[in-house]
């Protein structure tokens, strides 16, 4: 039985809308790019806190400018 209807897939506007454009996938492959930037640099900062945080040199600063802070704050309480 025939209602008038083709076939999707004859159609050439329909096979054109199926396949990814040129620039659809140049945007899926700077999305890949932006993950990779994203990652370097997640690892980059992870390796500069851990370098920061394994220097005994910046707890003793951190210490001593809190320390300083608690103690400024006793002499102005007075």
């Amino acid at each position: 039985m025939d209602h008038g209807l083709t076939e999707v897939d004859d159609h050439p506007a329909a096979a054109a809308r199926t396949r990814p454009t040129t620039r659809q996938l140049a945007e899926r492959g700077l999305t890949t790019v932006e993950y990779a930037i994203g990652l370097v640099a997640a690892a980059t900062a992870a390796l500069v806190l851990m370098r920061i945080f394994n220097d005994n040199a910046f707890f003793q600063f951190l210490y001593d400018w809190v320390i300083d802070i608690f103690t400024n704050l006793a002499k102005v309480s007075r």
